[in-house]
């Protein structure tokens, strides 16, 4: 990624920030045909290492994947127990105070390349936070589409 695509990431950061706040930020690309998950961005580096990789899987609920690779919708679990059953890696998150999530999936040409995680503590966010997420996604989609590298 170059430094250009870095730092246009962290205007994504700064307006997810603004609208909604959050203790981890992070932005995942879809790899291998959905069956990977590489971290392009990442507000936690040492616990979130940007190019770290998750198995669809293994890693992750099927209800996650159902609602944003293959629906296309977001996910909202605003319980640290959503936190807990939909990732394999939920200490580490937990860890960092987070047990509430959204998630904005990041579309090309009608596939899901990317998405938004957005994380705060349980209760942070209410259903209208997933809107304002979802509107900061569509508003830089053109940025996360070319830090994919897709």
């Amino acid at each position: 990624m170059s430094d250009i695509e870095r730092l246009n990431l962290q205007v994504v950061e700064q307006a997810v920030k603004e609208e909604v706040g959050f203790k981890l930020f992070t932005i995942l690309a879809f790899r291998d045909q959905g069956r990977e998950m590489e971290r392009i961005y990442s507000s936690h580096p040492r616990e979130y290492p940007v190019g770290g990789r998750k198995d669809v899987s293994r890693d992750v609920a099927a209800d996650w994947l159902d609602a944003c690779l293959v629906s296309q919708r977001p996910f909202f679990g605003p319980t640290q127990a959503d936190v807990e059953r939909i990732f394999k890696d939920a200490d580490t998150i937990t860890s960092l105070g987070c047990g509430s999530i959204i998630n904005a999936p990041i579309l090309r040409g009608g596939t899901t390349v990317a998405a938004l995680n957005v994380l705060d503590a349980e209760g942070a966010y209410v259903e209208q936070d997933v809107d304002k997420v979802m509107e900061i996604a569509r508003l830089y989609s053109t940025i996360i589409l070319e830090a994919t590298g897709e």
